[in-house]
């Protein structure tokens, strides 16, 4: 069988690509549901006479296990709207596995990076929005698609439900510390831009990673990476050897733990994490998205 390889090349890849794990689903409102294969968690939610999936998992066999998982949570209708999150192939890669009709729907940054990336089984957007703000109806849901600026991935889009008092805003601000930072964050910006859905009423958030988290697990992960920030800073000052990543992990592990070596997965990352920030302020960031007019990304070369 052969299987839509993004970006792989190699034939031995196949069996990764194909392997369909189990997903578990939760009924988070009437309408609102959650995903997860294990790492990775997303959305869907049931309209009239289908359902919007947010993102597509990311591999064709977890896109499949992914739809079929919908299907039993909403029997009888079928994803019929995809929205994707931000352009990363491991979120949005697969929609051509997931739902092959579906309205694609996106950021224009987002759709701009699926064009020119050209991966196999991502499908170009076909509903593109731009603006900071979408407020848009979908076969009885409304919806409010938020682009807070550059924070995770191009063309992020978080989704918020202000009748559930609930936020998704994929691969951000996690419950844990499991999860690298790099390159995928924005540093720059970052956790101004994510204390800004603060100010919106919500008491449940979706993460795009591992557990449902709540206001209280959302200010204290950007306290955590504001913390990380702040350390990296002072390797600097106190002339660690920034470029190697045990002094990296010793020196920050050591100034956090107290606060934050309860969080699960501290241990593990934390000398990763020390290195992508440290190289933040060591090379200026990840390219445009960056510097203080991000929205320059593209905006007069790509016309789809």
């Amino acid at each position: 069988m052969s299987e839509n390889r993004g970006l792989f090349s190699l034939d031995t890849a196949q069996a990764y690509l194909a392997a369909e794990p189990p997903v578990q689903t939760a009924q988070l409102s009437r309408r609102l549901w959650t995903a997860s294969c294990g790492v990775y968690r997303t959305l869907f939610i049931e309209a009239d006479s289908g359902v919007i999936a947010i993102d597509t998992f990311g591999t064709p066999g977890r896109a499949r296990a992914y739809a079929r998982a919908v299907q039993a949570a909403v029997p009888g209708k079928s994803i019929h709207t995809v929205i994707y999150s931000h352009d990363h192939l491991d979120h949005s890669g697969f929609a051509a596995d997931l739902a092959a009709g579906a309205e694609i729907i996106a950021d224009e940054v987002c759709a701009k990076v699926v064009k020119l990336r050209g991966a196999e089984g991502q499908r170009q957007p076909t509903r593109v929005l731009s603006g900071e703000q979408n407020a848009i109806a979908i076969d009885g849901v409304d919806l409010l698609l938020l682009n807070p600026g550059p924070t995770h991935g191009s063309g992020n889009l978080a989704v918020y439900f202000a009748e559930e008092k609930l936020l998704f805003s994929s691969d951000t601000v996690l419950p844990n510390a499991c999860y690298g930072l790099m390159p995928d964050y924005h540093l720059r910006n970052f956790v101004s831009l994510m204390r800004g859905f603060l100010a919106l009423q919500w008491d449940v958030f979706v993460p795009g990673r591992y557990q449902l988290s709540d206001r209280a697990g959302f200010s204290r992960g950007c306290d955590f990476i504001e913390a990380v920030q702040e350390q990296c800073q002072r390797a600097f000052v106190e002339f660690v050897p920034i470029w190697a990543y045990e002094p990296m992990q010793a020196y920050v592990g050591d100034k956090l733990r107290e606060r934050f070596g309860d969080l699960e997965g501290f241990e593990q990352h934390i000398g990763q994490i020390a290195i992508r920030v440290v190289h933040h302020y060591l090379m200026g960031g990840w390219g445009l998205e960056d510097t203080p007019r991000p929205a320059v990304l593209l905006a007069d070369t790509v016309k789809l």
